[in-house]
């Protein structure tokens, strides 16, 4: 619970939310002036310092109990006990900075525990080829799946702040546009509110954050919102199911597929090019006095002009996936896709580039929060359903159906058609099956 500076009670604080209400992000662009950017890109490393020296802390602790698998104990230390080492890690910086970072580090040794921890300890690739070939001894740094340290370079560039006592808001700044107001940025950053915040909303938490040589900011909402009722009487034409192709992101349960772009392969020759060009800069550059690598304006600005092509392609592939996601929750009541392990197929060389271009995962996670919020159903068929070796007209099984077999041919009923359709074609019938078994129970 939260109270404003006049002791009043803000609605939506608690941790669970009172009914009727729902928890939005919003994101949108932030201008920090030259007297503040400073300030967030020394809150961006400072928060990057204390996860690093979380890190280092928990490689300590597991060399010294011989780490050789499971589940990892390990009591998370309070950021002051790393704070107090280091002068500049001092009250300049918003404390959520350093909460943050403990935070991030907390969610990553969950996440190890839950996907890693009841496996034999597994080691990166690289790592598996070093042992093979030349007799590397690895050690805990190499297990994959720990936390790892932040670069600088390549590594995320941001921080969260949580609302307290109403310090997060956004104020209008005159005629001259809204102010983005956090702690220790109390004057205002200048935001670009290209859409209104809801009515009697709270802002629970903003994460600021960097992109190439542009601000971000994501906005955690709480506000009155009543979602739509499901659907309880579903016409079948209502329901569509979607299967993941490799080229078209999708081909749907009516023959149609979602013709995706292929945003990565458009800028992959310009990508190749500066990354040619970032390493003969990198290879010219000369060293410093504690003999690092001095980067050049040059390279500095190769860098930026790299990281904007990229998030270009990021920008145009979630565009392109909020649309069809849009549309499809628009003209359906029931969508049904299949229960693909995505980790997996990204480590296949001749599935994963394309895999990650598409973001299928990203649109099966658009599609269920757009189905909840407009009262319809999302469903994931079973993990060991096999869509694409049944028929769907006589229901025979093709066992002998290979991946590289791009056209399904029943061996019962005769029928010829593409796989990728009729894979789709069952998963709707497999949708169609299941909705009648929840509505009449």
């Amino acid at each position: 619970m939260a109270n404003d500076k006049n002791g009043n009670y803000i609605k939506g604080t608690k941790k669970e939310l009172p009914e009727d209400w729902a928890t939005y992000g919003f994101c949108y662009a932030v201008f920090p002036n030259k007297e503040q950017e400073p300030k967030l890109e020394r809150s961006f490393g400072c928060e990057r310092k204390v996860y690093n020296e979380y890190v280092a802390g928990l490689y300590e602790y597991l060399e010294s109990i011989e780490y050789t698998g499971g589940r990892i104990s390990y009591k998370v230390p309070n950021y002051t006990t790393i704070t107090i080492k280091f002068d500049f890690l001092d009250k300049s910086n918003d404390s959520f900075v350093y909460n943050d970072a403990k935070m991030r580090f907390t969610a990553a040794i969950k996440k190890y525990n839950e996907q890693y921890a009841k496996k034999p300890i597994q080691y990166k690739k690289s790592i598996q080829n070093k042992i093979k070939n030349e007799g590397y001894i690895p050690n805990v740094r190499d297990i994959k799946g720990l936390p790892k340290f932040h670069s600088k370079k390549q590594g995320k560039l941001s921080y969260t702040t949580n609302q307290t006592n109403g310090n997060i808001s956004v104020v209008k700044n005159g005629n001259d546009g809204y102010l983005l107001r956090i702690p220790k940025f109390q004057d205002g950053i200048a935001i670009h509110l290209h859409r209104e915040l809801p009515v009697g909303g709270v802002v629970k938490k903003a994460t600021i954050r960097r992109e190439g040589t542009k601000y971000l900011v994501s906005l955690s909402v709480d506000f009155p919102f009543k979602s739509e009722k499901p659907i309880d009487q579903i016409n079948p034409e209502k329901v569509i199911g979607l299967d993941y192709s490799q080229s078209d992101l999708y081909v749907d349960s009516n023959g149609e597929a979602a013709e995706y772009p292929r945003y990565h392969k458009i800028i992959e020759k310009r990508q190749r090019r500066l990354n040619k060009s970032l390493a003969r800069k990198k290879n010219a550059a000369s060293l410093g006095s504690e003999g690092k690598i001095m980067d050049s304006n040059n390279y500095k600005k190769t860098l930026s002009e790299y990281q904007d092509v990229m998030k270009k392609a990021k920008n145009q592939r979630k565009d392109f996936l909020h649309k069809t996601s849009n549309q499809k929750t628009n003209d359906y009541d029931a969508i049904v896709v299949e229960d693909l392990d995505l980790s997996n197929l990204a480590q296949c060389l001749s599935l994963g580039k394309k895999l990650h271009d598409n973001g299928f995962g990203m649109y099966r996670n658009m599609l269920k929060y757009k189905a909840l919020k407009k009262g319809k159903h999302f469903i994931i068929a079973d993990k060991f359903f096999p869509s694409s070796k049944l028929c769907s007209e006589c229901g025979g099984k093709n066992k002998h159906l290979k991946l590289s077999d791009r056209v399904f041919l029943c061996p019962h009923c005769g029928l010829k058609k593409h796989r990728d359709h009729n894979a789709a074609l069952n998963l709707k019938q497999y949708g169609i099956r299941l909705l009648g078994q929840k509505l009449t129970a």
